[in-house]
């Protein structure tokens, strides 16, 4: 199994100043190539996704209120360049 790494480079842009986001419920594919940040707490897990070669930053919560568990997604998108 290869690692791969991915450096932040201090000449990025900064962090969109009014991020756009797309939200899907319970998706049934998604993808994209980056980091992964999970995190487990209060029953619920949250996945934070650092998309690679891009500042863009996605979540997926997945938890279960006593019946089917249930998933959100929270897609950052590129706001529109005019």
């Amino acid at each position: 199994m290869t690692e791969e790494f991915y450096r932040v480079v201090a000449g990025a842009p900064s962090r969109h100043k009014y991020p756009l986001y797309k939200f899907y419920n319970d998706p049934q594919d998604w993808h994209t190539n980056g980091t992964i940040k999970v995190s487990c707490q209060d029953g619920k897990v949250d996945v934070t996704i650092f998309e690679k070669d891009s500042i863009n930053i996605h979540h997926l919560t997945i938890w279960s209120d006593d019946g089917p568990v249930t998933a959100r997604l929270r897609e950052e998108l590129d706001p529109v360049q005019e």
